[in-house]
């Protein structure tokens, strides 16, 4: 796997069109203690799940509401977003939208952070976003020297309940940074906020990431620096979290820039999308060994599958795309999730009209056995004036045009205000 460098980068993604997001994952999730610190473990056996973390005896389902809690209930954080916990320190997050979410009673919140990064990565450190209450949002660059670090979140709040949330912005190529815990600092946990009902699922590469949005206009349109992908780089922004905030649900972003179905930017990486899609970590050097998400812990009530330009512009051939993309959507994507509305989606020029047209075919080859949840959404082609976020990206107005486009068509189809 070769870093992606920025000139190279620029030219393939123009020659492909411009191409380039919940639950809880079962596992380890640390348990924040009513002290207000949290509980991650230490030396020796890996600890017993605490009450009310998955696998724990009596734990209820991923949509159930936080039960009222005793004095001394443990309580873990709400993730959402697909975490890799095979290490009991504390879940790993690597993929961009994951989300950190907690409660308590108090003044103030810091959170104890280890971000780690490949050597082949190219525009670390990870950058997440804090928000308290509901408030403005602030970026938290990481440090990824695979070390914890902590970080202030707010201080001298008034002394009352508060709900605080983490958002990865930054997607794996970036870092993949482990959650160790909140600290209250004196202040009482509580009972986790409640998840949202509906699921979204989202596949893409870098114009579904929001790669650039941070730097529009930048000169020759370059991201400047050599940290440029993690710093311009906010998938809250991007159109699929857009949707998120629309219609009130949780989004799972499956979002890797430069990859496609079958190909990729580079030809050396053959870590592509129909590879890394059922795994809690798309790290590629953990490929053979990486934790794969339980596919039915988490069922998404529509999926939206935006890649394919990137195959183009790597040299796919048509039949070979064509086969692979049905394959994936009718023997992957469809018993992933019997009832989901699928969407198979043309955003950027290429592909477009081979995208569609493979998913037409779907869509009537499904409708022919009763499955009348296929869609194919084409958007209106861009104006060179919405792609000049850095590295020639989507412009926030183009990410929001993408949500309303799409938006309007999920609306449609599963009846969703």
């Amino acid at each position: 796997m070769r870093p992606l460098r920025r000139p190279l980068f620029l030219l393939v993604v123009l020659a492909s069109g411009l191409a380039c997001s919940s639950s809880r994952d079962p596992g380890s999730a640390p348990g924040t203690s009513d002290d207000g610190t949290t509980g991650v473990g230490g030396g020796g056996d890996a600890p017993s799940p605490p009450p009310g973390a998955p696998g724990a005896p009596g734990t209820p389902g991923p949509d159930a509401s936080p039960a009222p809690s005793a004095p001394g209930t443990v309580h873990p954080p709400l993730l959402v977003g697909r975490f890799d916990t095979t290490d009991p320190a504390g879940p790993k997050a690597a993929w961009p939208g994951a989300r950190i979410l907690a409660r308590f009673e108090g003044t103030a919140v810091s959170v104890e952070l280890s971000d780690f990064a490949e050597p082949w990565m190219d525009g670390t450190p990870s950058y997440w976003e804090v928000s308290i209450d509901h408030g403005p949002w602030k970026p938290l660059a990481m440090t990824p020297d695979n070390t914890p670090h902590v970080y202030e979140l707010a201080r001298d709040l008034p002394d009352a309940v508060h709900e605080v949330e983490l958002f990865k912005r930054s997607e794996t190529q970036t870092g993949i940074t482990q959650f160790l815990g909140f600290d209250f600092h004196g202040g009482k946990s509580l009972p986790s906020p409640e998840r949202q009902k509906r699921k979204i699922e989202v596949m893409g590469d870098s114009q579904t990431s929001g790669f650039g949005i941070e730097m529009l206009n930048a000169p020759d349109l370059v991201c400047p620096g050599a940290n440029h992908s993690g710093t311009y780089q906010n998938f809250r922004k991007a159109w699929a979290s857009l949707l998120g905030t629309r219609f009130d649900a949780e989004v799972h972003g499956i979002v890797y820039s430069g990859k496609g179905i079958i190909k990729n930017v580079w030809p050396t990486d053959t870590d592509s999308l129909i590879d890394y899609y059922p795994r809690t970590n798309p790290n590629p050097a953990i490929a053979q060994s990486a934790q794969l998400f339980d596919l039915t812990s988490w069922v998404p009530d529509v999926i939206v599958l935006t890649q394919g330009s990137v195959d183009f512009g790597s040299g796919a051939a048509d039949g070979e795309f064509r086969a692979a993309y049905r394959k994936f959507v009718v023997e992957t994507l469809r018993p992933r999730a019997p009832n989901a509305h699928i969407f198979m989606s043309v955003l950027g020029l290429g592909g477009r009209g081979t995208i569609d047209d493979v998913g037409r075919q779907i869509v009537s080859e499904r409708a022919a056995v009763g499955d009348d949840k296929m869609h194919v959404f084409v958007a209106v082609p861009y104006t060179w004036d919405e792609m000049t976020a850095c590295n020639s990206h989507g412009t926030p107005a183009w990410h929001q045009r993408i949500a309303d486009e799409l938006g309007a068509e999920i609306e449609r189809a599963a009846g969703w205000p």
